[in-house]
Formats: structure tokens, sequence, C-alpha cells
């Protein structure tokens, strides 16, 4: 389970139906990718009635107050329609709400297959096809990512609903280990220009080629015996000439340009979802419909790319870097044990952002119930497993945060105004070329009170003070 402040969690429902893109940046841990998948989950799936997730909101429309009351009904978030933005509420998974058998019977499942994509991204990618997919020559098939399925949904989906239709989501996990305007700058562009609603008519958008074939092509999913026969039952889809609607639309991708207009389609939504043949069929240009939007999730590090105007200018982005244990972890096993020395490593680290998300105090909670120990007992090895490795940078970033943890680590007090004193007296000590063994003799102390960590830290220190730089590694 998730814990957010109510406001934040409104303004990130409200910038995904305000705008199709959307960048959630902070540090690892924060709970930012798991957030955005428990949100466009429960948008997706929508109303649930007579045993189905429709995907369609609880008022019919798709406004950000009806994505809300969405959300609250179907219990993903309970508490979003109250009055007070800084209290904290949780953010539900749907095995959180809904019941095994309930998940087994409904079309859950296949809602989320359908309606929402999620892709890690890789350093290697450049090119657009990383989202589309590719095509192999030596096969004849095109292999789809699980984004291209969803584009296409939320395609067939907007002419059957028009400004109705079902959210789609595409989740880009680490959106920025490569540069995004070279792999999304098919989508970035289709953003500007997309297929719409004018008058109950649907007018097409611009459009980007996914393969160089001006008709659709077979997927990985295609029956064997039909591929290549352009009589077969399964060829005459390509070109429209089935009396039902999706090929139709399909269609429309192959042979339509931009701006022109045609009539909504009473599309079979049980067909396009539970059909046999929808998936298997990738048309060859792609639209970009006004019910998909695309969810990156951002670490700014130097491991990472920075964002060029064009991406930011498509995009609201909202940072996850203020972390309250106390609200949030309150109720994890082991916390109350743990609790001091984690806030006060807090109020260490947060000034120069290099303090720690959720996810690293789960895990060192967890270890700790796993040895069935403390804190006391295991909180050095914790730190200095969990907390001192993605420590690194120069004097201007570490200068100020390395000699107030060795403080902490050597004396183990909490109060931060005697660890800055603490601190001051040894980096001149250090300076002296003092050892550690003659430093804590200075301060009346035959060990630290963690140990491991104060040895690493003071070598960090030492490294920091004679190079200007230091890392853990």
């Amino acid at each position: 389970m998730i814990r957010e402040r109510r406001g934040v969690i409104q303004a990130l429902v409200t910038s995904l139906v305000t705008k199709p893109f959307m960048l959630l940046t902070g540090i690892s841990g924060s709970g930012k990718t798991q957030l955005a998948r428990r949100l466009a989950s429960g948008i997706a799936a929508g109303m649930f009635n007579d045993g189905k997730f429709s995907g369609l909101s609880f008022s019919g429309e798709a406004t950000a107050q009806a994505q809300k009351v969405t959300l609250a009904k179907n219990g993903i978030i309970p508490d979003l329609l109250g009055n007070d933005g800084n209290a904290y509420i949780d953010v539900k998974s749907a095995d959180d709400v809904w019941s095994k058998d309930v998940l087994k019977s409904s079309n859950f499942n296949t809602s989320m297959k359908n309606r929402v994509a999620f892709l890690p991204v890789r350093p290697d990618w450049t090119e657009p096809q990383k989202i589309w997919g590719y095509y192999n020559p030596l096969t004849g098939l095109y292999y789809p990512t699980q984004a291209t399925l969803v584009a296409l949904h939320a395609y067939v989906e907007f002419l059957m609903y028009g400004d109705a239709a079902p959210r789609h989501f595409i989740i880009l996990d680490e959106l920025n280990l490569a540069r995004v305007e070279y792999y999304l700058s098919d989508i970035l562009s289709l953003m500007e220009c997309p297929t719409t609603l004018v008058d109950g008519e649907i007018r097409m958008g611009e459009m980007a080629t996914v393969h160089p074939f001006n008709r659709p092509l077979w997927t990985g999913s295609a029956p064997k015996s039909e591929i290549g026969k352009e009589d077969s039952v399964h060829e005459q889809l390509y070109i429209g000439k089935m009396d039902r609607s999706w090929p139709l639309a399909y269609h429309y991708l192959s042979a339509a340009s931009a701006g022109m207009m045609f009539p909504r389609m009473a599309i079979d939504v049980d067909e396009v979802i539970y059909g046999a043949d929808w998936f298997r069929i990738i048309p060859p240009r792609m639209t970009f419909t006004p019910n998909l939007t695309i969810i990156g999730t951002v670490n700014v590090d130097e491991t990472t790319f920075s964002f060029s105007p064009k991406v930011l200018d498509r995009a609201f982005v909202m940072e996850f870097n203020e972390m309250d244990y106390d609200r949030v972890c309150a109720d994890w096993a082991g916390f109350d044990d743990a609790r001091p020395a984690l806030q006060t490593m807090y109020k260490i680290l947060r000034p120069e952002n290099l303090h720690f998300g959720y996810r690293t105090v789960r895990e060192v909670l967890d270890f700790i119930v796993q040895a069935q120990s403390t804190w006391q007992a295991q909180g050095d090895f914790c730190m200095a497993a969990k907390i001192l490795p993605k420590l690194r940078g120069g004097e201007d970033k570490l200068g100020s945060i390395l000699p107030v943890f060795l403080a902490f680590a050597i004396t183990g007090d909490n109060d931060i105004a005697r660890l800055h004193a603490t601190a001051t007296e040894l980096v001149a000590e250090i300076l002296d070329a003092r050892m550690l063994p003659s430093i804590l003799q200075k301060l009346g102390r035959d060990e630290a009170t963690y140990p491991m960590t104060a040895d690493k830290l003071f070598r960090m220190l030492r490294q920091l003070l004679d190079t200007g730089l230091a890392s853990f590694f």
C-alpha cells in the first residue's frame, strides 16, 4: 500500500487528464513507479458493472473530477475526494480492493493488458522503433511492443466512445536513461496534432509511420496458415472488406490523411477486446488519441540525460522528494525501534538531496525482521549496506554531510545541533592526521555506536579531504 498527500494525488490525477504527458521525478524509492501503475490501472479499469470493468468513468465523462470519483468509488483511493490536501491517504492496488475471485472472473487482467503498457527504458533506445516494435523480413512478421497494442486499442475505443473513451496509459520506467527526444520523437510530435472529435465526427490527426508497407502486417501471433495468402479471410481485413467496423478503422490508418473526417463507429467492444484478429494486425501508421497518456518516471543523476525544452513543454512535471516516514511507515514492523536513527539520517542527508526513499526503509526493516533482531543489533550493517553506497560526490556536496554523519555513527546522538558541533571537532582532528581510534579516545569512547559505518565514513571523509572527491566504492 502506498501513502501520499491527498493534494498531490488530486493534482496528479488532474494532470493525467489535462495533459497526455506526465513526468514523475524524485529520489529513488519514493514510490513513483508504483504510484503510476496503481493510478493507471484504477483509471483504466473504470466502472465495474455486471462483473466487468468497462473502462468508462462512473459519470460517463472523461473529466478530472469524473476520474477522481471513479477511483474513489472503485476503492483504489477511497479518501481522494476529501478537502484536506495535506492528509496522507492510501493508494491501493487491485489486489487490495478486489478479491482473487473477482479479478479472475472479471476481465480485469485483459483490460490491463489492452489499456496499460509498462516499458522499462534502456540506455540504447535511440529510435522510435523502441516504442513501436519492428518488422522482421526473415519471418515476414511484425513484432509490436505492448505500447503499440495499447495505443492501437486506445484508437479503437476512441472511435467507439469519443471523448468519453476509457483512458489508456503507457508507463515508461526510468524514462531518461536514454535521450527522450530521440526514441519518443514520434509521440511527442503526434501529441500536438492528435485525432479528435469535432461535431460528433472523428477528425484524423497526424500519423507516424510504424513500418514501411502500405498495408497492415501480421504480428507474431498470426496463424501461419494465413500468412501471405491474399485471398484469405484475414487478408481481406487489410483492405476493409469485412462487414465489421473495426477493420475499417484500421483501414483509415492505412489510407486516410491528416484532417480527414469520418463518422464515429459502433464498434463491438467485446469483439475488439476478446476477438482473435484485432491484435494480430499492425497498421502502417499510428495516431495519437485524447484517451492515451504517457507517464514517465525520472531519476536525475550522472547516469541519466537531461530534458530538452521540446520534452518539458509537452509535460506536467511532479517531484517526489519529501519523505514523511512517520506518516507512511508508522505501521511497518520494526519502525518504532528504528525511527530515531532513520529520522536523524534523513535530517543529515536531506539538505543535499541524498536522503533515501520508502523502499530503502522497507528493505531495512524487512532485513531486521528476517534477522529476528533489533535496530540496535542490525542498524550498523543496514547503514553500511543500504545508506552509504549511494554517497558519492565532491566537497560541495559531501563536505557538509560526511562529518555530521560520522559524528552520528560515532556517538549515536540524535540531536542535530550537537552532531554539527561534534562534526567540527572531527574535521579538525582528521586534518591533524589523527586516526579513528585516537579520535574515539578523545571523545571518551572505546568504540563507535555503529563501528562498521563509522570506519567507512572516516575513510570516505579522509578521501574527501585529500582529493576533493569521495565515494563508497
